[in-house]
This record gives C-alpha cells, structure tokens and sequence, in this order.
C-alpha cells in the first residue's frame, strides 16, 4: 500500500489543478468553473495513464445509472496489484450535496481526499451509491467527453 500511497502523491505533485477537488465545494467561482472540464472523467483518465507510464495496470471505470437520482455518471481509477484491487476517486467531492439538499454532506467532506478504497465493493461507489453498469475503459481516447 506505500507504494500506491506514494503513487497518488506523485500525482498529486504533478497536476496542480487537482488542490480545486482537495478544496471542494471551498473554491471560487472560476474554479468550479474548471471542475466542468476537468472532472471526475479526465482527472480518472488523468491518473490511470500517469499510473500505467509507472507499471502500475490501472483501469478507468465509468459508472452510469445510478440508484440515486442526482448521481448521475461518475468515474474513477481502479488500480491493481498481484493480490488486491483498489479504486481511486479524486473528484468525490462533488457528491457534498447528494445526501443532504444544502450540501457540505460532513459525511463526504471528512472523507480521505482522494477517496481510496477497498475494491471489494463492486458495485458501486461508498459515496455516490450503486450504480446500474460499471464499465472498464483501458484508454483516454475510449472515454466520453
């Protein structure tokens, strides 16, 4: 796990932009502008090919149907190793209000930034919920814009 750990800070160093989904929903109205175009699905494309450039074999998931309404799509960055698999959400954040209808869900915001979990729970996402399709995405260039 300290090599995953060190992985995501290597990360972290190396893309500026991802201190806006440290700091969300607490960033300026530009900010959250930005959030539009680098968002759960680029930050994961993001993180997955800076992963796989190290010899870490990392796959983008891209959940679609949500049991919650307001879930909507999200994706995030499932790392695997000879005898674990572990998902990474850099951009979970955004679900501060998917609980609570005036946001700042305590529930979310306390959670670790970025979200890392165990990747047993299969089906779906500890923040966002279950989703009705969990697909795999092995490139950038497979993703939906």
């Amino acid at each position: 796990m300290t090599a995953l750990t060190a992985l995501i800070g290597a990360y972290i160093a190396s893309e500026p932009r991802l201190d806006i989904w440290r700091r969300y929903p607490d960033v300026s109205g530009a900010e959250d502008e930005l959030t539009d175009s680098f968002a759960c699905i680029q930050v994961s494309a993001g993180f997955a090919e800076f992963a796989r450039a190290r010899g870490w074999e990392a796959t983008v998931l891209l959940a679609e149907g949500a049991e919650h309404p307001m879930a909507d799509h999200h994706a995030w960055v499932r790392i695997l190793d000879a005898r674990w698999y572990i998902d990474v959400d850099f951009t979970a954040r955004q679900y501060h209000n998917l609980h609570r209808v005036e946001g700042r869900d305590h529930a979310v915001l306390a959670q670790s930034w970025p979200l890392v979990w165990d990747a047993a729970y299969r089906d779906g996402h500890p923040v966002a919920g279950r989703f009705a399709n969990i697909s795999t995405l092995s490139s950038a260039a497979a993703l939906p814009q």
